[in-house]
């Protein structure tokens, strides 16, 4: 990992300025609301787990409707239960204390998890084998608990083009997530269940809320199309 040393060398001096810069965004581009921290959608007898972050947990979105887990829900019908559970800031570190109490009360088994993980890590600049780690050990969970069949290992969001962003912590963050993105290829390499592919999206203005971080009602659009055409990708070479 010489290499992620050397960014981390070459990061170091530049931390406080981007620290004082994340500091200047959160003051002057108020983070919306969450919508769904916690959200179950529908009766049906199947049912599909959702985890993660900010993404998970809805925020910039106008109503619980219209976050991801509304947007899962609608694609995949009446016979699918969705589950949700979302906590802005979340790491990969945090999962098993923020969320692990809700999976022990769930049982059985569920046709497929959603996990987005991954942009506070590119922001806490977490090591990217550590990452790996965590990663994997949040996946050999679900998959010696629930047998699901796929789990939608969610692409880091391109936080490297987010209009809040300076140009300078921009190319800080697209190197962060580089090498972040690396070890989730790995881990797709290793479980033929595991659904990973580069996000390929349109970032409009329209596309972000409010504080140019997180998704509008149209980004979360955007996103639950490109996971769910993903799936169909998927299960059309299995």
């Amino acid at each position: 990992m010489l290499s992620y040393r050397l960014f981390q060398a070459g990061l170091f001096p530049f931390l406080p300025f981007l620290i004082a810069e994340a500091k200047a965004i959160r003051k002057s581009k108020p983070i919306p609301p969450a919508q769904s921290n916690h959200l179950i959608l529908g009766s049906g007898d199947k049912k599909l787990l959702i985890f993660g972050e900010s993404t998970a947990a809805g925020v910039g979105a106008s109503k619980p409707e219209k976050t991801l887990a509304g947007q899962i829900s609608l694609h995949f019908g009446q016979d699918f239960q969705v589950i949700n559970l979302g906590k802005n800031g979340l790491q990969a570190k945090d999962f098993f204390n923020e969320f692990g109490q809700e999976i022990s009360n769930l049982k059985g088994h569920v046709e497929g998890v959603f996990l987005f993980m991954g942009a506070n890590d590119c922001f806490r600049l977490t090591e990217p084998s550590n990452y790996k780690s965590l990663l994997l050990e949040i996946i050999n969970h679900f998959q010696k608990n629930f047998s699901p069949e796929w789990i939608y290992l969610a692409a880091i969001p391109p936080v490297n083009n987010f209009p809040a962003f300076s140009p300078r912590m921009q190319f800080f963050l697209r190197k962060q997530r580089t090498f972040l993105t690396k070890k989730m290829e790995e881990i797709k390499e290793i479980y033929p269940n595991v659904i990973f592919e580069e996000i390929d999206l349109k970032l409009s203005p329209e596309f972000f809320a409010s504080d140019e971080v997180h998704p509008s009602d149209m980004g979360y659009e955007a996103i639950a199309q490109f996971a769910i055409d993903g799936i169909k990708r998927w299960q059309a070479k299995v």
